[in-house]
């Protein structure tokens, strides 16, 4: 890529909305994926979990080069009504919205099953590589789902005068639990429902739940404007900590256990393979 080109990338890329979580957000929920599977399904991730957390946030970067990539992250629940109101069939929510606004609005559940597909044709390749980066790629759609200003159109809080609230409760919250607290997600073990295809609808409807409270907690926090001091900062941030440093963390766990979930599901789906005894030495680049 020449180099106006990757400025004009880069340009475009800030013109988007926030991406999810950080990719310190994005590791916990891959590491925590790992922990939540069962044994049988856990083996294909013996001494790969470090190569999971590494490549969970490449989506995020797929989106300075491919502009088809922003709309697998978010759903908008608006366009359709509200989130119990969206489609299972992706096809059924085009013709409800049009063609024009169903991309704008977005397609994480859908993006998630077709991740989902990968997965399952990964593991029926006996390449443990290729099943540990389709299941980090996995990881981060699901994790996207479980941020609550993903299934909104009001994103980052621009409608309600609260311009980057987005950041501040992915990001900047997350930093400081990890950071201040040193925590990570808690073991849940994951299992598989009777109708996993239709969970990320569940997940859309629950996160979006969560909105009305985040905005509200966000302005109950009194941040201030840029100029004000620093006791005003700490101020706010000790208050949004309290309120919603909870959610976050909760987020954060279902992330990890619904990603389990999803791996479970396409593991289920390849027949339950058990992975090879000895992994190879070398792997090709894996496949987007």
């Amino acid at each position: 890529m020449t180099r106006i080109a990757c400025l004009l990338a880069t340009a475009a890329l800030a013109a988007l909305p926030v991406s999810a979580w950080s990719d310190q957000g994005h590791r916990l929920a891959a590491r925590g994926a790992v922990k939540d599977l069962p044994p049988d399904a856990a083996m294909w991730f013996r001494t790969l979990e470090g190569r999971m957390a590494d490549h969970a946030s490449d989506p995020d970067a797929w989106k300075v080069t491919d502009p088809s990539e922003h709309p697998r992250h978010h759903l908008d629940c608006e366009p359709y009504g509200g989130p119990g109101n969206v489609p299972l069939d992706e096809d059924a929510a085009r013709n409800q919205v049009g063609p024009d606004r169903f991309q704008a609005s977005g397609q994480v559940p859908w993006t998630i099953l077709a991740r989902v597909e990968e997965l399952t044709r990964a593991f029926s390749t006996q390449d443990p590589y290729e099943v540990v980066f389709q299941a980090s790629i996995l990881s981060h759609y699901v994790a996207d789902l479980q941020v609550p200003l993903h299934t909104t159109a009001n994103h980052n809080g621009d409608e309600t005068g609260q311009h980057g609230v987005h950041h501040r409760w992915e990001r900047g919250l997350v930093e400081r639990i990890v950071e201040r607290e040193g925590w990570v997600p808690e073991v849940r073990p994951a299992v598989l429902g009777p109708e996993p295809a239709k969970a990320p609808w569940a997940w859309l409807r629950q996160s979006h739940n969560l909105v009305a409270g985040l905005l509200r907690d966000d302005l109950g926090a009194r941040l201030g404007p840029p100029e004000k001091g620093q006791a005003e900062q700490d101020a706010y941030w000790t208050a949004f900590m309290e309120l919603q440093g909870p959610h976050v963390k909760e987020q954060l766990n279902l992330a990890a256990q619904r990603t389990a979930e999803m791996i479970l599901y396409a593991w289920t789906r390849a027949g339950k393979p058990r992975p090879p005894v000895a992994y190879p030495t070398g792997s090709a680049q894996p496949s987007r």
